[in-house]
């Protein structure tokens, strides 16, 4: 009411001030409207056209812009309800797909792809939805929709990947991977993914290249060492893969310069350089890598070579002063203890068995061998005992991926079903799985 007031208040002195004006002002004036017309009129009254012309234009103006204001407050409304809706969708989806209602998740996030066609989680999560049923064509067709609507995205282009890889086409899956690389060349996940699947089909030079980048990203000293150690193996492999005996074993000898530890190299260069028909060569470099610490494949490698004939002395001789260079070295002195037996000489093989302690004790080597002893002295019940023993420590293979536990019969330098390098050791290594801690029962009769 106090407004109204105001307003009327208002116009009635605004007509008086015209009036008066008028009263004033009689004469008239000519206002020129275009170049061919114009306007006569007194002068208040042009006066208060011109103001109210003003006005007009400033309620138009005003008009328009709370009309646009009004839109955008409409479908900004619109478009977070939309957006709720699409959220609420993604959720009910994902739901249904932790309880494994998959054709209820695909339909709850088909509608939220309908509300937000370029949604990057939607996608993601109904492709998922076949990856995990192994639908690998729906997959992919979701994933290539995606990538049409936006672009090469890296995720997209990472779970195309997969599902070209569980469809059997690695080729595609290299080449999708190495868009997503171009699209994001410092990505961990895209790099790893392309190492693995380089790795996969063993295409180790290439897998090698990739695990390069990945160490230039590797953030942790942790993650750098871990990469780098992985870097060595590439390389190892790379070699194997040469076909040329010679280049093969430069490469294996550049592989041990830079990385004397790494046993793998070694016992690879020796079988080069045996296969080449250089034995004293990887005599010599096997005893080297035994002298840097006795390890199963090397030894193994040793053992087979100069076992029988002329050249057993010389084992034989080596091992003793291994002995006596690390009288510790349980894993030295089993395979010494094998040596033995199988050279008839049972009293110094029982007397080395003896000398053997904890952890080696506890090993399944260690009670194949008292077994093995037992019999050749033909002690069937304490040969029985140690066998049981050598059941209890849990080892049917000569040698055991200490990362998965795979078995194997030969010392392998890579674990395909870990892909870990360096990892397999002897039943007569006291390291990780493969190691025992020595039990209180002691066979009998040593």
């Amino acid at each position: 009411m106090l407004r109204l007031t105001i307003l009327l208040a208002t116009i009635a002195t605004a007509l008086i001030g015209v009036g008066w004006l008028l009263h004033l002002n009689p004469e008239s004036v000519t206002v020129r409207l275009s170049a061919t017309r114009e306007w006569t009129g007194p002068l208040p009254l042009v006066l208060l056209s011109a103001f109210l012309a003003g006005a007009a234009v400033t309620f138009v103006a005003s008009l328009v812009r709370a009309s646009r204001t009004a839109v955008s407050g409409w479908r900004a409304e619109r478009l977070a309800r939309r957006q709720r809706r699409q959220q609420v969708r993604k959720e009910q989806g994902q739901s249904f797909a932790w309880l494994g209602e998959i054709e209820k998740a695909r339909t709850s996030l088909a509608k939220a792809l309908r509300d937000g066609p370029d949604d990057l989680a939607a996608f993601l999560m109904f492709a998922r939805t076949y990856l995990d049923a192994s639908d690998f064509r729906g997959a992919r067709t979701v994933l290539e929709e995606g990538l049409d609507r936006r672009g090469p995205d890296p995720k997209l282009l990472l779970f195309l990947a997969e599902a070209q890889r569980g469809s059997g086409d690695d080729a595609a899956a290299i080449e999708t991977l190495e868009r997503a690389r171009r699209a994001d060349p410092a990505s961990p996940r895209v790099l790893t993914a392309l190492r693995d699947t380089y790795t996969a089909l063993g295409r180790w030079r290439d897998a090698g290249r990739v695990q390069e980048a990945l160490l230039l990203v590797a953030r942790d000293a942790a993650t750098r060492a871990e990469s780098e150690r992985a870097l060595v193996g590439m390389r190892y492999q790379s070699a194997l893969d040469i076909a040329d005996p010679a280049a093969r074993i430069a490469e294996l000898r550049a592989v041990l310069r830079a990385h004397a530890d790494f046993e793998p190299a070694a016992v690879s260069l020796g079988d080069a350089l045996l296969a080449a028909d250089q034995p004293r060569q990887a005599e010599r470099v096997w005893r080297r890598a035994v002298l840097r610490g006795a390890r199963g494949g090397a030894l193994e490698r040793l053992e087979r070579l100069l076992a029988g004939g002329p050249r057993a002395r010389r084992l034989d001789v080596f091992t003793r002063r291994l002995l006596r260079r690390r009288p510790d070295d349980g894993t030295a002195r089993l395979f010494r203890a094998r040596q033995l037996i199988r050279a008839g000489q049972l009293d110094e093989a029982g007397a080395e068995l003896a000398r053997t302690g904890p952890p080696w004790n506890g090993l399944a080597g260690y009670h194949g061998l008292v077994a093995e002893l037992h019999v050749r002295r033909g002690a069937q019940e304490d040969a029985v005992r140690a066998f049981r023993h050598a059941l209890a420590a849990s080892a049917s293979g000569v040698f055991r991926c200490q990362v998965c536990g795979a078995e194997a019969e030969e010392w392998r330098g890579y674990c395909e079903g870990c892909r870990s390098w360096d990892s397999y050791r002897s039943s007569y290594e006291a390291a990780g799985a493969s190691a025992r801690a020595a039990t209180d029962a002691t066979p009998a009769g040593l």
